[in-house]
């Protein structure tokens, strides 16, 4: 009987292991929210959240009204998935924001969310 079990066990620890260790496409565990920046603020930034599951893990890029942001620029920044938009300006950056998660195995794009700027 021991042995049957000891089996069991060791057949379902490398069942885990091996659903653990699967390759796989991304799949979006956040996808940003619309968000309405109170022009007014104090805070000089916006985060727009974005989280995908993946093996490999994923790439993070973002699109502002279907055209792709540039990183780079000093004004966004990256944190994983995020995106950080520092000194927000209401002509540059109101507009329909995607997420695109991608490794070797696909990519996904996550629903547009709408910065919006207004008063508080």
């Amino acid at each position: 009987m021991w042995s049957l079990l000891s089996h069991f066990f060791a057949l379902s620890f490398i069942c885990c292991l091996a659903e653990d260790s699967s390759q796989h496409g991304p799949v979006f565990e956040e996808q940003p929210l619309p968000t309405i920046y109170p022009e007014e603020s104090e805070e000089a930034k916006v985060s727009l959240n974005c989280r995908a599951r993946a093996n490999p893990p994923p790439v993070y890029r973002w699109k502002l009204n279907n055209r792709e942001i540039n990183v780079d620029d000093s004004r966004y920044s990256m944190i994983g998935g995020n995106l950080v938009i520092n000194n927000p300006e209401k002509p540059k950056d109101r507009g329909k924001y995607q997420c695109l998660a991608t490794n070797k195995y696909g990519t996904v794009i996550s629903k547009e969310a709408k910065l919006q700027f207004g008063c508080t």
